[in-house]
């Protein structure tokens, strides 16, 4: 596995500064006790009256005082580790890093053997783990598409096929409900040896969307607080859609979006205080002709940016939202367009978590070879944002001396040094002598390094034992959910 390379930004990028900060804080707040959330659960809107919430059970709508908010959340770590199976794929979530991973959880995939478009499978969410294991871009993986020939079920075995797959971190944005969470967190403790280790190491995470406007998802939830006591860090996405299901006023949607995942932070920190969460925002636009969903928009950036900062004005880790570009075909304008902006401006807003790569029509589509370009685009981000380096070997005074005037430094051994550390874009500059014929066209290029990775890469398998009790629990679970 090659080393991962998360993005260490020294530049910063901010689009609110504190006034608006406050601002924003202060319309939530106001929000969640004016307004109120609907809540579609009995154990949490139980949780929630326990705690002193304003609950009105017919209309399930709770309303939150400001200082039971604030409690809450200041019981939230600010960070935490993300771990893998193995030595090295630590994630400390402590704003020193960005890490990124695949997109999901798409339900199309054009088959890797004829190209044609089918409903995703099992064997897609594993093929894509392997890449994934390979690249140095992905530091964890969500599985990228639905195992849609598993019924109820599909969601933990997109689970066994990503722990069977890869080695790095794990997370889920489809297991939902009370039950499937429970055989979802003894998964996770397969992997990392007991209910102790998994707290300690968690090989898991998961996220879960709320409903906009101001709603959240039942199962969403009650798996949410499963997962909550049995250490799992578990984050909290909103999706607002502005001019349809949030103001079309980017201040208000952030507002009302941000309602919508504090109030759910808030109800993990009732049932299990410390618990490790994480925020997310994630915006689109309503297209005013057809009320169709815009997702390349200049707004969507600015709301992406200002998600992380709101977040970290909270003291939580925050998940930022890129790529997930809305064209159909891979290797065109509208992707190079639509991939760069988010790509870049949410690691440099400091977003420690980050979604994610690999698909296409607006993260619903697999087509293989995306996957490449979207790890060219990320290089280049990571290194745009690590900035200059000004110090006595960046600057290489001594070189400069050495060569002197008219001179050259291609003898040099600094300059040796350095170039082998450089990243260079295999994708766009291609390395073939002077000679020779153009090479394949670019996305003929990327879905022959795609081959390469699948028939070269072999991830660090699970031992018997582990592979076995995966089985032993997908099998009682199907039992138990197709039934």
């Amino acid at each position: 596995m090659p080393g991962l390379e998360p993005i260490r930004p020294q530049l910063k990028l901010e689009v609110l500064n504190p006034d608006e900060l406050a601002s924003i804080k202060a319309a939530t707040l106001h929000v969640l006790e004016q307004v109120g959330i609907h809540v579609p659960s009995e154990r949490a809107l139980r949780v929630f009256a326990e705690r002193g919430a304003q609950v009105d059970r017919e209309s399930q709508i709770v309303r939150l005082p400001p200082g039971l908010v604030m409690d809450a959340m200041n019981l939230a770590p600010r960070s935490y580790q993300l771990c893998g199976r193995a030595a090295g794929t630590e994630l400390a979530l402590d704003g020193t890093a960005s890490y990124f991973c695949t997109d999901g959880c798409g339900v199309y995939a054009l088959d890797f053997e004829t190209g044609q478009q089918r409903a995703s499978c099992k064997d897609d969410v594993a093929k894509m783990a392997r890449v994934s294991d390979y690249l140095s871009s992905i530091a964890f993986y969500w599985p990228m598409v639905s195992a849609q020939d598993h019924a109820w079920t599909a969601p933990l075995h997109e689970l066994d096929a990503s722990f069977n797959n890869t080695v790095k971190h794990v997370q889920t944005e489809t297991v939902m409900g009370e039950k499937a969470a429970r055989y979802a967190v003894r998964m996770a403790e397969v992997i990392a040896g007991d209910a102790a280790d998994m707290r300690a190491r968690p090989p898991l995470s998961s996220l879960i969307c709320t409903i906009a406007p101001l709603g959240q998802d039942r199962q969403g939830i009650e798996a949410g607080m499963v997962f909550a006591e049995a250490g799992i860090p578990v984050g909290f996405m909103s999706m607002p859609n502005m001019g349809l299901t949030a103001p079309v006023a980017t201040g208000g949607a952030l507002a009302a979006a941000s309602a919508e995942v504090v109030s759910a932070m808030v109800l993990m920190q009732l049932v299990a205080p410390g618990a490790p969460t994480f925020y997310s925002i994630v915006a689109s636009v309503m297209d005013p002709h057809s009320a169709n969903y815009i997702n390349a928009i200049a707004e969507k950036y600015l709301c992406h940016v200002a998600g992380v900062q709101i977040a970290h004005d909270w003291g939580v880790p925050v998940l930022g939202g890129a790529f997930g570009a809305q064209n159909l075909e891979a290797a065109t304008w509208q992707h190079g367009r639509d991939s760069v902006y988010n790509s870049l401006m949410v690691p440099l807003a400091g977003a420690d978590i980050v979604v994610g790569l690999g698909l296409l029509r607006a993260s619903t589509l697999l087509v293989p070879e995306q996957i490449i370009f979207d790890d060219e685009i990320y290089h280049t981000c990571r290194i745009l944002a690590r900035g200059i380096d000004t110090s006595d070997d960046g600057l290489a005074l001594d070189v400069i001396a050495e060569v002197g005037p008219r001179g050259h430094y291609l003898a040099q051994r600094n300059t040796r040094q350095h170039l082998r550390s450089w990243w260079f874009p295999e994708l766009s500059h291609p390395q073939r002598p002077m000679h020779e014929s153009a090479p394949p066209d670019i996305r003929r290029r990327a879905r022959a390094k795609l081959d390469k990775i699948l028939r070269e890469h072999q991830t660090q398998p699970l031992d018997d034992a582990a592979t076995a009790e995966l089985q032993a629990i997908l099998e009682a679970a199907e039992r138990e959910l197709d039934a």
